[in-house]
């Protein structure tokens, strides 16, 4: 009963408070022009509960384990995946996946709200409120209200990482000036005026948070969900993030001691943490893909900390077969003519074109961006690839093609060549997270790489018009409706 009432009651002062807060930083100034006067006073009224006990800011944290962060139009933009026009004109009312899509310099205009940029602000607001006054709840073991603290810095981090991820430009591109989003740590409502805060500026935070709540997370989930933030999965998110910045050595680093950790703590819900056999996959007319779900966190054992997104891109593909999104010639030139159970598992034997009977990427399960041991595994590989340690990326690169191709038809990769090992890992990561969007943040990672640059495709066809990705589009343009109230602020290119 507690637990309702609070979650109720801090529902509504959040709504309250976020207003406020996303008012300051001018995201949906328009929504709410008419009554964010109203909120610069933040005390909330008599009848809304002010959090007091740690039960109360551990219920403002956990329903955040079911939000959506990651932006879906990342599964659209990557050289994964192809559309047909029919798809295309299908999608009429999504016109930000279209523009997405097709590489536009505008992807949201004026008329268009943008969930993603909002929700992440507002998220943000909680967290920094918790870090901001967690620690002063009465009658309470610092150690427990530290371990609150961290849970919410460890989440501030990541939604930082993913708005970073879309409106900045990729970390090894940017200079000491390039602006990147605006980073809020405290919910100071007196400040009005909010400025991009630097790219490298941005990821050092993120690191600093990460470090800072890894000193005081338990390695492994105290309760019975892999959203919550943990050692084991934050030591993989700061890997994460590393890598994304290009710092293949640091990266590394945690690699290995996620690795270490995981060889030395169990799980007090007897989660396991490895990567599963796809010759275990058991498809049905419910569930095509027949791999586990993020929502079975005992079977599940591949993901580590879900940070998911909604795009579905074949929503009743399979059933009405009238709408797909295919795979591109790209991927599907990276295949063996037979022999990896992705290819059967992730792709139809129906198509919507009579050319293309074998290319539709099947609906399935949510996506996730966030931390999974096939990422884990895959990172580490091409980390060890980079450092030119060629029998321990071997390692871990045949592992986990082991777990994908049927036994009649695996054989061991071998080499004594760095660059063609690190060749072979980035064609398994294309290959691994088909229309997840995994594969347009390795596109803003490796458009510069000797290697990997070479992977990348820089055009798509569509109803017979060329349309062309440059280094410019690799960063999504703030939003009209937000640049509109922050006049000073220097728009991506």
């Amino acid at each position: 009963m507690r637990y309702n009432t609070i979650i109720n009651k801090w529902s509504i002062l959040t709504e309250q408070c976020h207003k406020t807060f996303i008012c300051l930083v001018s995201v949906v100034v328009m929504f709410f022009s008419a009554g964010c006067d109203d909120f610069l006073d933040v005390a909330p009224s008599s009848s809304v509960s002010i959090p007091t006990f740690i039960e109360d800011y551990e219920n403002m944290l956990y329903p955040f384990y079911l939000k959506y962060n990651a932006n879906p139009i990342l599964a659209v933009m990557g050289d994964d995946v192809y559309w047909s026009k029919s798809f295309y004109n299908s999608w009429s009312g999504n016109e930000q996946f279209r523009r997405a899509y097709l590489w536009s310099d505008e992807i949201y205009d004026q008329t268009m709200s943008n969930t993603h940029w909002n929700q992440q602000y507002g998220m943000i607001y909680t967290f920094n409120k918790i870090v901001d006054e967690v620690r002063n709840v009465p009658n309470e073991a610092m150690g427990n209200l530290l371990v609150i603290e961290a849970e919410a810095r460890a989440y501030r981090a990541l939604t930082y990482f993913n708005l970073v991820s879309v409106y900045a430009k990729p970390y090894a591109l940017a200079n000491e000036n390039d602006p990147g989003i605006p980073v809020i740590q405290k919910n100071d409502v007196t400040e009005t005026k909010r400025e991009r805060t630097p790219v490298r500026e941005v990821y050092n935070f993120i690191i600093s948070d990460l470090d800072s709540a890894i000193k005081y997370l338990p390695p492994h989930p105290t309760k019975a969900s892999r959203y919550q933030a943990a050692g084991l999965n934050v030591i993989g998110l700061k890997a994460k993030v590393l890598y994304h910045m290009n710092e293949y050595g640091r990266a590394l680093t945690e690699l290995e001691n996620f690795f270490e950790l995981l060889a030395t703590t169990t799980s007090r819900f007897n989660y396991s943490y490895a990567l599963f056999n796809y010759e275990n996959a058991t498809p049905s007319p419910y569930d095509p893909s027949g791999l586990p779900s993020v929502y079975d966190p005992v079977a599940d054992v591949e993901d580590v900390m879900i940070n998911e997104y909604m795009f579905d891109p074949t929503k009743g593909s399979l059933y009405t077969g009238s709408i797909a999104v295919l795979a591109s010639n790209h991927l599907m030139s990276l295949f063996p003519a037979d022999g990896d159970r992705r290819k059967e598992l992730m792709l139809s034997k129906t198509g919507t074109d009579a050319d293309e009977p074998d290319r539709v990427i099947k609906e399935g399960h949510y996506s996730n961006t966030g931390i999974s041991m096939p990422d884990i595994y895959l990172m580490i590989a091409e980390c060890y690839a980079r450092s030119n340690r060629t029998t321990e990326a071997l390692k871990y690169l045949n592992e986990l093609r082991e777990n994908r191709l049927t036994p009649a038809t695996y054989t061991e990769l071998s080499s004594s060549d760095s660059q063609v090992i690190l060749r072979w890992v980035l064609e398994e990561r294309i290959k691994e997270f088909v229309a997840t969007g995994h594969r347009w943040l390795d596109m803003r990672r490796l458009w510069n790489d000797p290697v990997g640059s070479a992977l990348i495709e820089k055009t798509r066809t569509f109803d017979g018009k060329t349309y062309t990705l440059t280094e410019n589009r690799l960063t999504v343009r703030i939003p009209e409706y937000v640049m509109e109230f922050n006049p000073g602020w220097e728009q991506n290119p």
